[in-house]
Order: structure tokens, then C-alpha cells, then sequence
């Protein structure tokens, strides 16, 4: 009887348990392959079951090193963008009348105190004489101004990048991690760079990076969620195959474990509350994905009473660790206004009971009491706010960016004496997206929404947990004053979905790992439904899948446990699929399903292993064979289209001098004005 492998388990929990899409291997299959005899099954059955690639299997060094140069690239890009005249305008705009101002008074008398009035003129120029010690009553948690301050006690409050610098930092930050999050789930450097490129050449993700507002941070922490989300994904379930390996089918669920990744993912949903409530949200739909994800996973590995191991007892854990800890780190992040007694409604309590003898939830600490007053106060101002404002706009239009925000406008009186080729100057900050990109993202939104329910690709809900969080919320407040400029908490996501619509146009967004040929899921799977739902016809090119109007699906002529022959139709073989070496050793083919059971003849596997990885393939991380050039122009057309427009658009990002008629060419929709 063969055992399960148990080499390297603490990598294999962990580092080795691969991007979702990264299935280029470095390692070949091992020379006495784990085998399933007498009902027991080998780690790496089960890890395929899971979609996970092989234990000790990792893209090639090639491949990741180029998703770091990708990266890397990305983050010059966006520091670039970001910090080019940061200084510019150096007066408070728009709201850094709040925030700024909030952080400079925390970080000098602990709590958010009030100004004077006309203190931003004064403010600009380094006097800050207008802050008293008076609290004043914000509605927003403090972790967002304390991190605006941080630049400011660094290069001076008096100093626009000092006001403008970290969320500068932030946005980097994100372009970073969105380009991680990419190659983890596609392991394609090119994906990897065009996501992180495209966000970096945003005007949303941009404006909102130069400027000394919250949302910034929102879309930071919210992309380091789904980051962490994924990693334990990926953690929980090679755990997971590991801990069953060597088992058969129906027993019991192991023990739960202390799952690191989710640990850390409370606390980035903890980080994300504290900057804006609208965390919330995400918090209750990443809770609603854990739990769906772990009992998915046991179900594939047909654990004993799955659905109820699911829900109940891994539910109950999944929430103990996001739940308390995402409160836990949002309570931590109001330590100041607990330190200080001049804060807004600190002492409440124990004024009530002086004033009439007791006080509401006179059960709870004053301190708890006082803060929960406080929140009381600011939940009533923010469902109430419904004032009129000129820069207003609806959810419905946001995904179009029919009406952007204008930050900042100075006209002729203010730019007196400057030449700009006309009579009529104007300086100009508008927070119009890069059209290109979001305008082909609503398309691809489609697309990526069919992935994840026809092709059931769990790849694609991680982009979409960042609509449900933090766009689909806002719908629920139709009179309340709100503006497009809060798309950037998830325009991370945005991106994310066009760069997984394009990586489908363009063969670029690999199979899962574990999938079994002739039976591929996902896109392809997708495609096939839709073609049968249409009656049409998908030709291929020599290697790539083949849908034709003659076909019948895996799921249709093979059993339970059946695997399908490398000669029918509809297989390919491994190295077609990932571009991995293959091992010399057949018999691994025998009674095993996913990836590592499609075999070829020993000829075909050893001319496989002889031929060096193509150029192409490090840097897309697929075979050559498998790009659709139609695709790739695809790719290439919304690439330059997206850096045409951010070219012509960094005037009205960035507050350049230019004449009005050129200002008012750039505003192609009358709403934009």
C-alpha cells in the first residue's frame, strides 16, 4: 500500500500550495508517485481534488521572477505618477479642509479639536493659531487622519506633501498589492503587470492618490484583504489535504487549525473599518465566502457530514477569527479618543448621571458607554446627510463614471498673469476614471460574473467580493449625499475584473490546477455551456481547447471515477495544459484524476522535458500555443487606448495649467462639468 507524501508539509501548507493559476511546475512528478490502493488517498489526489497543484510543486523561477520585475515596473509606474508634483495646489482642497486639519489637531492635543473660522488660508501658510482645544464632532474613525499626519510630522504640517504624502504611499502600496494578488491567481507575469499598470494610469485610484483624503485608505486595506483572504484559501486547503491524507472517503474532518492568513485578514477587515464604516460590508461578505469555501472544500474531499462540519462548527471558527479580530483592531485604533478626556462625548456617561441620575446601557463600562454614544451619533449624521451638492451622484453611474468630482478649480482671477496660449486660464482636478479602462471593465464584469457561476471558478469571486463590499451597499441610499470619488476603495477590483476578462480573451488565465481534461471548468467549461445553450462554434488553434457544435461534455460520456483517455478528443495532455515538465514515469497515469494523470507516450514526455521553456511562456505563463492572437490584440488595444487617455487626461488629474477651451475639450460628457 502506498503512503501519502510527507515530504516538505510545513511548504506544502503553505508556499507550495501554488498560485491558484500558476501551473507551470518546476518540479517533475515524484519517481514513486502517490497512489490511492484499498480506498486510501495521496496528499496529491486530494490537493487536486482542491485545486491545488501538486505538494512541492511551484511556477518555475522564470516565471517568478518576471511576476517581480512585473511588479516591480507597476510600482515605479505608480510612485512616479503619484509623487510628480504632489505639492500642486498648496491650499487645502476639497475636504483636506477636514481631514488634514483633523490630523494635525490628533496628532498635536490627541482628538480631533475645532478651527476657526477662514484657518485655511492660515493653515497653508504654516499658522495654526485657528485650532482650539474645543472637540469637535467627526464622523469618521481616526486610523485614516492619524496615517494623514504621519507625513505631516515627517516633511512639516505646513507642507503639502507632508498633507499628501502617505496617501501617495497608500496608492502605491495598492498598485503593489493588486499586482501580487493578480499573479497569485493567474501566475502570468503579463496579467501581473497589466493590472498593476493599469491601476497606476487610473485618474480615480490617481486624483484620490494626491490628495489628503480616507478612501485612499479603503482601497488599500480592502485589496490587502482579498490578498490574505486568498493566501488562506490556498493555506486551509493544502492544510487540509495533507491532514486527510492516507484517509478514504467519509472520514471525519480534521481538526480545525489556527489558519494564519485568516487571522491577518480580520485584522486587514479591522484596518478597513477604521478608516471608513463601509468596511462592514466586506466584512459580511468575506465571512459569507469563508464559510461557502471551507465547506466546498470539504465536500470534495467527501469528509464525513460535510455541509454540516461546513457551516456549523468551521462557521463558528471562521467567525471567532474574523469577527472579534476585525472589532478587536477597529477598538485599538480609537485609543487616543480613550486616552484623552477633551474628546468628542468622552465623560457622556457620567455627565447623564449627574445631569438626571443615570444613563442609557448603564450596564457598560463609561468608556464603552461613551464611545457607543458617539457611534450612535455618528451612524443618525451619516443616514441623515442628504444636503445638496454640485458633484453629487448616484451609484447606478458610477461604473460609467458619469459624474466624477471635481477637487479642485482655479479660474482666471486666481491664475492672473500665467500664460497658456489664450486669455482664459484654468488649473482643473477632476477625478474622471481612465475611461478605457472602466468603460471595458462593465464588459468584462459579464463575463467574470458567468465565470464564477456558469464556469464555477472560484478565481472569480475575489474581484467580485470587492463589488458586493464596496459598491452594491450603496445602493441602499438613494437620498443620502454621496459621490462617484468613493469608487476608489474598489477600483482595485475594478481592474482586476478587466484584466480576468482579458486573460479569457486572450488564453492567458490558466485552467485551476487539479483540472482533469475533457471536463476543463471554468472558462472553457463556460464557453462550452454557452455554445451548447447557442448552438454555435468554437474553432481552435493546433494545442488550444476545441469546442465543436459535435462535442459532448466529459460530464456526459464518462462516469464517476472514469478517467477520460489522453487519446479522446477532448484531452490534452499535461504539458499542453501547463507547460510542465512531465516525468518519465507512466504509471503515475493509473486511477488518478487532475492534471497529473493526463499522460502521453514516454517519447512524447521525454522530448517535453528536453525542450526549453519558450520566452513567451516565462513571461505569460502559459504555452505559446494556448495565446489567442485575437486575444492579445485585444489586450494590446485596451492597453494603449488606457495610456492614450491617461496621456491626454494627467492635465485634468493633476491641476496643469492649460486654456479653458482646452480644459473644456477634455470634459467629452456634459455631466462632467
Amino acid at each position: 500500500m502506498t503512503t501519502a507524501s510527507t515530504s516538505s508539509p510545513d511548504k506544502a501548507a503553505d508556499a507550495q500550495a501554488g498560485t491558484a493559476g500558476a501551473d507551470l511546475q518546476d518540479t517533475a512528478s515524484p519517481a514513486q508517485p502517490n497512489r490511492a490502493e484499498d480506498g486510501q488517498r495521496a496528499e496529491d489526489d486530494l490537493r487536486a481534488a482542491l485545486g491545488l497543484d501538486p505538494a512541492g510543486s511551484q511556477a518555475p523561477r522564470a516565471v517568478r521572477v518576471r511576476g517581480w520585475v512585473a511588479t516591480g515596473a507597476a510600482g515605479i509606474i505608480a510612485t512616479l505618477l503619484r509623487l510628480l508634483g504632489l505639492a500642486h495646489p498648496s491650499t487645502l482642497m476639497f475636504d483636506e479642509t477636514y481631514y488634514v486639519k483633523d490630523a494635525y489637531a490628533l496628532w498635536t492635543v490627541g482628538y480631533e479639536a475645532q478651527w476657526a473660522e477662514g484657518s485655511d488660508e492660515l493653515f497653508a501658510a504654516g499658522d495654526f493659531s485657528g485650532m482650539s482645544t474645543e472637540p469637535s464632532f467627526v464622523v469618521h474613525p481616526q486610523l485614516g487622519k492619524w496615517l494623514i499626519g504621519l507625513g505631516m510630522q515627517a516633511l512639516g504640517p505646513e507642507s503639502p506633501v507632508g498633507w499628501r504624502i502617505v496617501p501617495a504611499i497608500a496608492g502605491v502600496l495598492t498598485v503593489v498589492l493588486l499586482a501580487r494578488l493578480t499573479f497569485r491567481l493567474t501566475g502570468s507575469p503579463v496579467l501581473t503587470g497589466l493590472a498593476g499598470l493599469l491601476l497606476a494610469i487610473d485618474g480615480v485610484a490617481l486624483t484620490e492618490s494626491r490628495i489628503g483624503l480616507l478612501d485612499v485608505f479603503v482601497g488599500l486595506f480592502a485589496t490587502l484583504t482579498m490578498y490574505c483572504l486568498v493566501r488562506d484559501r490556498q493555506w486551509s486547503r493544502a492544510r487540509l489535504a495533507r491532514d486527510l491524507a492516507g484517509t478514504g472517503a467519509g472520514h471525519l474532518a480534521p481538526r480545525a487549525h489556527v489558519r494564519p492568513w485568516l487571522w491577518a485578514t480580520g485584522a486587514a477587515l479591522g484596518l478597513t473599518c477604521s478608516i471608513k464604516w463601509s468596511g462592514l460590508y466586506l466584512l459580511a461578505v468575506v465571512g459569507v465566502m469563508v464559510v461557502v469555501w471551507d465547506t466546498q472544500a470539504l465536500k470534495k474531499v467527501q469528509a464525513k457530514a460535510w455541509f454540516l462540519e461546513g457551516t456549523l462548527s468551521r462557521g463558528i471558527g471562521d467567525f471567532i477569527r474574523l469577527v472579534p479580530t476585525t472589532a478587536l483592531v477597529y477598538l485599538l485604533m480609537w485609543w487616543s479618543w480613550f486616552t484623552h478626556d477633551g474628546a468628542y462625548k468622552h465623560g457622556w456617561a457620567a455627565q447623564q448621571r449627574a445631569a438626571v441620575g443615570e444613563s442609557a446601557r448603564s450596564w457598560l463600562p463609561d468608556a464603552l458607554n461613551d464611545l457607543v454614544e458617539y457611534h450612535l451619533s455618528m451612524y443618525t449624521f451619516h443616514v441623515g446627510l442628504d444636503s445638496e451638492h454640485p458633484y453629487q451622484s448616484r451609484p447606478a453611474g458610477w461604473l460609467l463614471q458619469l459624474r466624477p468630482t471635481s477637487f479642485y478649480w482655479a479660474g482666471e482671477e486666481e491664475l492672473a498673469g500665467q500664460d497658456c496660449g489664450s486669455q482664459q486660464c484654468v488649473q482643473a482636478i477632476t477625478s474622471i476614471g481612465n475611461i478605457p479602462v472602466w468603460w471595458a471593465a462593465c464588459v468584462a464584469l459579464v463575463a467574470v460574473v458567468l465565470l464564477a457561476t456558469v464556469g464555477r471558478d472560484w478565481r472569480a469571486w475575489v474581484p467580485l467580493a470587492g463589488y458586493l463590499g464596496l459598491y452594491v451597499p450603496w445602493f441602499q441610499y438613494p437620498d443620502r449625499t454621496i459621490f462617484t470619488f468613493y469608487t476608489v476603495a474598489f477600483v482595485p477590483f475594478v481592474v482586476l475584473v478587466l484584466v480576468l476578462g482579458l486573460g479569457m480573451a486572450s488564453g492567458l488565465l490558466p485552467p485551476l490546477p487539479g483540472t482533469p481534461p475533457g471536463d476543463e471548468g471554468g472558462w472553457v467549461l463556460s464557453v462550452r455551456r454557452m455554445r451548447r445553450w447557442l448552438g454555435g462554434r468554437v474553432r481552435r488553434s493546433p494545442g488550444a481547447y476545441r469546442v465543436d457544435a459535435d462535442d459532448v461534455l466529459a460530464e456526459d460520456r464518462t462516469g464517476p471515477g472514469d478517467v477520460v483517455s489522453p487519446s479522446s478528443d477532448a484531452a490534452v495532455t499535461g504539458a499542453e495544459l501547463t507547460g510542465a515538465e512531465s516525468s518519465s514515469d507512466t504509471t503515475s497515469c493509473e486511477g488518478r484524476r487532475g492534471l497529473a494523470a493526463v499522460c502521453s507516450s514516454s517519447e512524447e514526455m521525454s522530448v517535453s522535458r528536453q525542450r526549453p521553456l519558450p520566452v513567451v511562456q516565462r513571461w505569460t505563463g502559459v504555452p505559446a500555443e494556448r495565446v489567442r492572437r485575437g486575444g492579445v490584440v485585444l489586450v494590446g488595444v485596451v492597453t494603449v487606448a488606457a495610456v492614450a487617455f491617461a496621456v491626454g487626461w494627467w492635465c485634468v488629474w493633476t491641476g496643469t495649467t492649460v486654456s479653458y477651451e482646452v480644459w473644456r475639450w477634455h470634459m467629452l460628457l456634459g455631466s462632467w462639468i
